[in-house]
């Protein structure tokens, strides 16, 4: 009987309740276009603006959406995209639609920002 006592009491905390275990740490994954990586083709993300999604995110026909990439990251960025780069040109883009003087400007702007969001997952 003293053994079974024992397990009794091991199984549970201060008066006998049981004891909560920790629950492990999640790991966030990356939902962004980068997917864990530090950077980026411009091919690689050439390709990401050509999948559907991307017009289901922003409503821009392809050649609109392979037209921003080359305004965004033109040659100057290399053949590389840092992770910094697209939420600098996304906040550019965000005073871009301020200083737009009409709806017409400020809804293509939108559409552009939109996209770049989904692509950081945001």
């Amino acid at each position: 009987m003293e053994e079974i006592g024992k397990q009794q009491l091991n199984q549970g905390g201060a008066k006998g309740k049981p004891e909560k275990i920790p629950s492990p740490k999640e790991e966030k994954k990356d939902t962004s276009g980068f997917a864990g990586k530090p950077f980026l083709r411009r091919e690689e993300f050439r390709g990401w603006l050509r999948r559907p999604e991307a017009y289901k995110a922003s409503g821009l026909p392809e050649t609109e959406r392979v037209k921003l990439e080359k305004e965004l990251f033109g040659p100057k960025y290399g053949f590389f995209i840092g992770k910094g780069e697209p939420e600098k040109a996304l906040k550019k883009m965000k005073t871009e639609k301020f200083k737009a003087p009409t709806l017409a400007e400020k809804a293509k702007i939108e559409k552009r920002i939109r996209l770049i969001e989904r692509f950081l997952g945001k």
